[in-house]
């Protein structure tokens, strides 16, 4: 109850009282306003900060505001007048920990009041908003300057830019301008984790703009890409595709944003969900090498060999010199033809185990099915051969590790009975 509203409700009562006898009633009129009038006696200890605030004594006036909230931690006149002083005192502040903790008392102090007596919320918006463009001004020209930097000097001052932006958000939490932007700041610093809670919340406050989404789902590939621990890269790996995803969603038509899915998808281990997406869109990327070589390599990890010798080949066929898509080629022929050689070895045990018990016809057949087999393995296996030959020239054009390749063309040439180039491939393997 203020002063205010205690002196209308004695009024009252002085109309009642002067339909009475005059005398009596008038001093018990007296001895109410005396009552009134002695509740409502400002504390001291905010008077007192009140003279220090006009002194721009600024310390001395938060010690005597924080006495007067102690012995009245429910006044809002006293939650706003700190407030106020923090307000004030910020031109003072330089270092960025302490400057945000003052500002988290500030915007504490404000709510707390509001909530107490709602008829200091138009002030309390005028001085957050006050606040919210000086933090974000000055946000702004750190960031301008740390644009202009490099190394550790550029890092923290993109670091300190961040922290500002921060500063306008606890003036004004809903601001979408104020979180992107500490985001970015954030990004520049090389606090990826920072920057994608910054882009998550920003999201989550109803902003879609497509460049939201598309520096979010960079944030987690780089955080994917330097993590120590490969065992924590899936869950940020899967963190992009749900972001773009959902930006694919609003933007179903954006280039930019179906490439950045589709080589998320390709580095991801998310096959069975990778697989819908790919085919939605086969027939727009028919003349897209790295489409067919990522769609390609997916059957490949399913082990639906025919349709990933399928999909490499066209990636060939579009780029003959594409030496991933002559390697996953490859691979794909000699799955196929160990798959295959799995299928001859058991029809050869079922002739060998069963030849007194097999009619002449079946017997016939398995033959039939077994010479089939054979030439599809010997096919198969010549096939990768060819491929993986072409690959391995060109990783030692460019220097690069043979290996792997020659670890493949070893099973290819064991199968096709080449034991000479078989050994050197096992050696290539070994080195």
């Amino acid at each position: 109850m203020t002063c205010l509203r205690s002196a209308r409700i004695g009024d009252t009562i002085k109309n009642l009282i002067m339909k009475r006898l005059f005398p009596t009633l008038s001093w018990l009129f007296v001895v109410f306003v005396l009552v009134v009038a002695a509740g409502c006696a400002s504390n001291p200890n905010i008077e007192g900060a009140r003279l220090d605030l006009r002194n721009k004594n600024y310390q001395r006036a938060l010690d005597n505001i924080n006495e007067a909230l102690e012995t009245e931690p429910g006044s809002a006149e006293a939650l706003v007048l700190k407030g106020d002083i923090i307000s004030e005192m910020l031109s003072q502040i330089s270092d960025d920990d302490e400057r945000a903790g003052y500002i988290g008392e500030l915007a504490s102090s404000y709510a707390q009041a509001v909530a107490l007596d709602p008829q200091y919320l138009p002030h309390v918006t005028r001085q957050r908003s006050t606040l919210y463009s000086n933090e974000f001004v000055l946000a702004m020209e750190v960031y301008r300057d740390a644009d202009q930097l490099g190394g550790r000097e550029r890092s923290d001052r993109f670091k300190m830019a961040a922290r500002h932006f921060r500063n306008a958000s606890m003036m004004i939490p809903d601001s979408v301008s104020a979180l992107i932007n500490e985001a970015h700041a954030y990004y520049g610093a090389g606090e990826a984790q920072d920057a994608a809670d910054a882009y998550e919340a920003a999201i989550a406050l109803g902003h879609t703009d497509r460049e939201l989404f598309i520096y979010l789902a960079r944030t987690y590939e780089l955080m994917a890409l330097e993590l120590a621990d490969p065992e924590a890269q899936p869950i940020y790996q899967s963190q992009m595709i749900r972001s773009l995803e959902l930006a694919r969603k609003l933007y179903p038509e954006d280039e930019e944003i179906r490439k950045l899915l589709l080589n998320a998808y390709a580095v991801s281990e998310m096959t069975e969900e990778a697989l819908p997406f790919f085919e939605q869109i086969l027939s727009e990327e028919q003349d897209n090498q790295i489409y067919l070589y990522n769609y390609g390599t997916l059957l490949l990890k399913r082990e639906d060999y025919e349709g990933a010798i399928e999909l490499l080949q066209k990636a060939v066929r579009l780029d003959s010199s594409y030496v991933n898509a002559l390697f996953n080629l490859g691979a794909a022929y000699v799955n196929h033809g160990v798959y295959v050689d799995h299928q001859y070895k058991a029809v050869e045990d079922s002739l060998q185990g069963n030849t007194g018990g097999l009619a002449a016809q079946e017997i016939a057949r398995l033959e039939n099915r077994k010479l089939i087999l054979e030439q599809s393995k010997t096919e198969l296996f010549g096939r990768a051969i060819t491929h993986l030959e072409s690959a391995k020239d060109l990783l030692e054009k460019d220097l690069a590790d043979i290996s792997g390749v020659c670890h493949a063309l070893y099973l290819a040439y064991a199968q096709t009975n080449q034991r000479s180039r078989a050994e050197e491939a096992n050696i290539c393997a070994r080195q």
